[in-house]
């Protein structure tokens, strides 16, 4: 048995304690700083784990860098201090993780992958990161964004180098963004097709060219002012607002480039497809008055389809005069006259669409109604009478008086007002009488006579075929000369009894005859002579009675 050995002091001890060590191991296995040792926890105390390395001295850990250790788990750690004036060899397991952490940040920079870190704290020129242990330098320029210390945030490596004997690691969040950008915009070009509606932000108005809209953040697209809407309101600033986020159907897809087209006005239904399914030429619809000019007007009808009212179709009357009273904006109904699907043109009246001024006249004042009214024109067998507003009248020769005279100036004349009475219509005009406002008298013709009646009359005119008497009617009949005895004289203004031969009061015609009242012989008949035409009238019996009972 060796003798005991005795220290003089601590030095000496301490020297022959590192001596001991040393001999116990072999030079491969010498304890040096740096190197990573495997070893057991055999015991925790407040501030030290101690870990068994298979030696005959312990290594220790600092607590905080392995909190969740437990006795009997086996740790890997390095060397980081031996010293004869230590009592332990100082241990490292943080120094072990860093350096996992950082193959795996040398692996994600080799391969291109992301990381996820915390925002340590803000530092001259960006931010310090911790990537689970390993620091890396974020800068300003790279963050694409203001970042919050504490925060985790989302990185790519953008360089690795040594400086001062450490590694320096550089990232960005700005091209993780950009790569993440780049990846959802091709992932949704490969999905996206012509006819799509999607969802789009708006980022840009430009009031002369259209509005810039980007799509789930990632894939600008383009609406053009034409594709706005179907009408002609092509204001970008009256269909969206930066920042808003609409819908748009897209039209156009460019995935090379990334980029698109999109219409607003075709998440509606073409209206010119939508209006020829639902009118048609007769159909009395709303509009607005677009715009008023020199050969009518213009009419919106719906959004991208608008019709023409031509200036005759204005109004039923003065229609030069009536385009002056129409507005831009105002509200009209409108008849439908013509479609025209090629030219996309739609041919409306207004005054169609109204009620018609002589058939509310009519209804306030139906036929056998007295008015009055201004003669305004003659013209050939009629005359124009102005009514009550753009209302005009109409009245023929014929219903002038029963006995039907020669010439309309002979009783009416420019100007003059009277009553009339209100027969109906006759086209836009409506039709009067003044005959009517007295009792037909061939209808008391027919109450108050009858063929073979005997009845004194005067002679209201002769011809060279008869003479025409008047009845105290007010009507003539007609005595032919053959009905008169030979030699006797009829002459105007002489009263005469006469007997009715033949009475027609439906086609007002009455015969007379004097002959018949008897006394005649029939040899005096017989050389009665023949009636002759009266020298120089140029007249014949059929010309005289077709003038006189219009026949």
């Amino acid at each position: 048995m060796k003798p005991a050995i005795i220290y003089t002091s601590v030095e000496e001890r301490m020297d022959e304690f590192e001596k001991l060590l040393e001999e116990s191991l072999t030079e491969e296995q010498k304890f040096k700083k740096g190197k990573t040792i495997t070893g057991r926890v055999i015991k925790i105390d407040d501030k030290n784990i101690y870990v068994d390395i298979g030696y005959k001295i312990e290594g220790i850990i600092p607590r905080e860098e392995l909190p969740e250790a437990q006795e009997g788990q086996e740790v890997e750690a390095v060397i980081v201090r031996i010293s004869p004036r230590l009592e332990y060899p100082r241990l490292s397991y943080r120094l072990i993780a860093e350096k996992k952490e950082f193959e795996k940040v040398r692996e994600a920079f080799k391969e291109g992958k992301d990381l996820v870190g915390n925002v340590e704290k803000k530092v001259r020129g960006g931010y310090v990161v911790d990537l689970d242990g390993v620091r890396a330098f974020l800068p300003f320029e790279e963050s694409g964004k203001k970042l919050s210390v504490g925060k985790p945030v989302r990185v790519k490596v953008l360089d690795i180098f040594i400086s001062k004997d450490r590694p320096k690691i550089i990232v960005s969040h700005k091209a993780y963004v950009e790569e993440e950008r780049k990846r959802r915009r091709e992932e949704l070009l490969s999905k996206l097709q012509k006819g799509d509606i999607v969802e789009a932000k708006v980022v840009k108005i430009d009031p002369n060219k259209g509005i810039t809209l980007v799509i789930d953040g990632v894939l600008r697209v383009f609406l053009p002012r034409e594709e706005l809407s179907w009408g002609r309101d092509r204001n970008p600033y009256n269909y969206a607002e930066v920042d808003e986020v609409i819908k748009v159907k897209v039209k156009k897809i460019n995935k090379e480039k990334a980029f698109g087209i999109v219409s607003l006005r075709e998440m509606k239904e073409n209206p010119w497809e939508k209006f020829l399914k639902e009118h048609k030429a007769g159909d009395i619809i709303e509009g607005k008055i677009h715009q008023v000019v020199s050969k009518g007007v213009v009419v919106d009808i719906d959004e991208g389809v608008e019709g023409f009212v031509p200036i005759e179709e204005l109004s039923w009357e003065k229609s030069q005069e009536e385009k002056e009273t129409f507005k831009k904006g105002d509200k009209v109904k409108v008849k439908i006259l013509r479609i025209e699907p090629r030219k996309r043109r739609v041919i409306l009246s207004i005054r169609e669409a109204q009620p018609k001024p002589w058939e509310d006249f009519l209804a306030k004042n139906p036929p056998g109604t007295k008015v009055r009214g201004k003669i305004v024109k003659i013209e050939g067998s009629r005359a124009t009478v102005e009514l009550e507003g753009d209302v005009k009248g109409v009245i023929n020769r014929s219903d002038l008086s029963w006995t039907k005279p020669g010439r309309i100036e002979d009783v009416l004349e420019v100007g003059q007002e009277l009553e009339f009475a209100v027969l109906g219509s006759e086209g836009r005009f409506v039709k009067l009488g003044i005959k009517q406002l007295t009792e037909n008298p061939w209808e008391l013709v027919k109450k108050n006579y009858k063929v073979g009646d005997t009845v004194k009359l005067p002679v209201k005119d002769t011809f060279a075929f008869g003479a025409f008497l008047e009845f105290p009617e007010g009507v003539d009949g007609l005595l032919p000369f053959s009905e008169v005895p030979r030699g006797m004289r009829i002459e105007k203004g002489e009263e005469h009894e006469v007997r009715i031969i033949d009475l027609n009061p439906d086609e007002n015609k009455i015969t007379l005859s004097i002959k018949a009242l008897g006394g005649y012989t029939e040899e005096e008949e017989q050389d009665s002579e023949p009636v002759q035409e009266e020298a120089g009238t140029g007249f014949k019996l059929g010309d005289i009675l077709k003038k006189k009972w219009k026949v």
